[in-house]
């Protein structure tokens, strides 16, 4: 294939790449992509009658999301002992024959060299909406999306990863990712049923990231998986995370954001990003698997073998960051009345799916009055009294645990006033092994104002604070101390909550 007489057109140029499952020879305007004869767990490219069923399937299955681009399926053939392209001879070998698309307009190139913008982000997304909205699901499909299927996929990458344990990736960490994984799919389980029932289960990609897009006039994404039904019938979410985790890994976690913001937006899929950092953990981990395989090829150069193990390591590295953060979070919205504490807690769990446990409503539970019901105490009389506000937040304690401990995610909302209760929270977060971070809410003294006069007229609302009181609550309030202090972030309300919260789900990794 390096010999220019072996092909129908005269080639410009004769460059070979390759990957762990092919050979490439691009030859100035025309691309031969050629399957090794090589077998897998995943993958079976043993036979020549395989390999041209799979160069089909490939061509096939490309075109739904490039134009132009997959031609046809070609054979290799012994002409006078030397191979030809479409001779007339026995078949050496099939070739899916591809135009060769601009090299400078790859994504993952453009993403090195700083070059992509939001709009190409918007265009993928805008590309891919439609695509999975069509894409085939149902029988035959929505089994893949099975909690017993998505086990075995990533059983199967701790398997076979297992040769580079204290090679590539630290015992530790391997058993971490692995016990973080199966917790994870254990503890989830309603959760991808609801994926099922939903209809998110489609015939994907299967290897959706920026290697694989090229980002000309018109998107094109291409090199799909065609070898395995498994990899490329799943949730969208799994799909989309490829993606989302490789612009992570290239620096830009802000058009990740980004990617997943608009995909959730034009799609109306509120729960993907439920299972999001799973999936992109799984995702990092397929990559740090092929860099392995390919990083232990002995067809491939040392140096080239060097670089590839540096990639392997970083992408382990980035899989277990996602996974650590699938353990259930315990987060404490707290603050001053007015400050802006529920509407921040309200969205934040609109955008994640957590459970919420309001102190307002708790309270009024607690005394047999419905949430809206106004009761105009006095500063800490009534049902804002010691011995209810022990009982509140007592309760709202022992629903967060039981929560946790199903392995759900839980917001409290609530004044918080005394450490007491903070600590109260910390030792739950001990007891349950989850993370705990503390939202301090705050806001400037007019903005408090005009919305506590606002939320007196308001006939829905839930809170009784109000204006003449706040300064009361606000000596009251006992200082922030540690551990506390450590876990804490403020949080100036004075941006919508929408904006509030993308900015700490992206920080807070959640």
């Amino acid at each position: 294939m390096l010999k220019p007489e072996t092909y129908p057109e005269p080639p410009v140029r004769i460059t070979h790449l390759q990957t762990h499952i092919s050979h490439i020879f691009l030859t100035g305007g025309l691309v031969y992509k050629i399957k090794k004869a090589v077998q897998f767990d995943f993958l079976d490219f043993s036979t020549l009658t395989k390999r041209g069923y799979y160069c089909r399937q490939e061509v096939m299955l490309n075109r739904r999301l490039t134009q132009r681009i997959y031609l046809r399926v070609v054979k290799i053939t012994s002409e006078n002992g030397r191979p030809v392209i479409n001779g007339k001879g026995p078949v050496l070998e099939y070739a899916v024959l591809m135009r060769e698309m601009p090299q400078e307009r790859m994504m993952n190139r453009m993403l090195l060299a700083g070059e992509v913008e939001e709009k190409a982000i918007r265009a993928i997304v805008r590309k891919l909406v439609p695509f999975y909205r069509q894409a085939r699901t149902g029988e035959g499909i929505d089994p893949f999306g099975q909690i017993g299927v998505i086990k075995k996929n990533t059983e199967e990458n701790f398997f076979e990863t297992k040769p580079y344990v204290n090679r590539l990736i630290s015992r530790r960490d391997y058993h971490l990712l692995a016990s973080e994984t199966r917790n994870f799919l254990r503890q989830q389980k309603k959760l991808f049923q609801q994926r099922i029932s939903e209809g998110f289960i489609r015939d994907c990609h299967g290897d959706l990231h920026s290697a694989n897009i090229c980002l000309d006039q018109r998107i094109q994404i291409y090199d799909c998986i065609e070898f395995n039904h498994r990899f490329r019938y799943s949730d969208v979410a799994s799909d989309l995370a490829f993606l989302s985790m490789d612009l992570d890994f290239h620096g830009v976690p802000h058009l990740s954001d980004l990617l997943i913001k608009e995909y959730v937006r034009l799609s109306g899929d509120r729960n993907l990003p439920r299972v999001l950092n799973f999936y992109k953990s799984y995702r990092a981990y397929v990559r740090a698997k092929i860099h392995s395989f390919t990083a232990h090829d002995p067809e491939i150069a040392p140096g080239e073998r060097r670089e590839e193990s540096r990639l392997a390591k970083k992408y382990y590295h980035l899989a277990l960051h996602y996974i650590q953060y699938h353990r259930p979070i315990l987060i404490v919205v707290f603050g001053l009345m007015g400050s802006g504490k529920t509407a921040l807690a309200q969205e934040l769990a609109r955008q994640t799916g957590w459970l919420l446990y309001s102190s307002d409503e708790i309270r009024k539970t607690l005394v047999g009055l419905p949430p809206t019901a106004r009761k105009w105490e006095s500063f800490g009389k009534g049902i804002y009294g010691d011995k209810i506000s022990r009982k509140t937040y007592r309760m709202m304690r022992e629903e967060a645990e039981g929560q946790l401990r199903k392995g759900r995610s839980v917001i409290l909302d609530g004044s918080y006033k005394r450490q007491a209760e903070r600590l109260a929270l910390v030792a739950l977060g001990e007891k349950t092994k989850v993370r705990i971070r503390f939202l301090e809410c705050r806001a400037p003294l007019k903005v408090i104002r005009k919305r506590l006069d606002r939320r007196r007229l308001e006939t829905a609302a839930v809170s009784d604070g109000r204006w003449e009181i706040f300064h009361q609550q606000r000596r009251d309030f006992d200082p922030l101390e540690e551990p506390i202090k450590s876990l804490c972030r403020s949080i100036r309300t004075i941006e919508p909550p929408e904006s509030l919260v993308a900015r700490l789900r992206t920080s807070l990794h959640i």
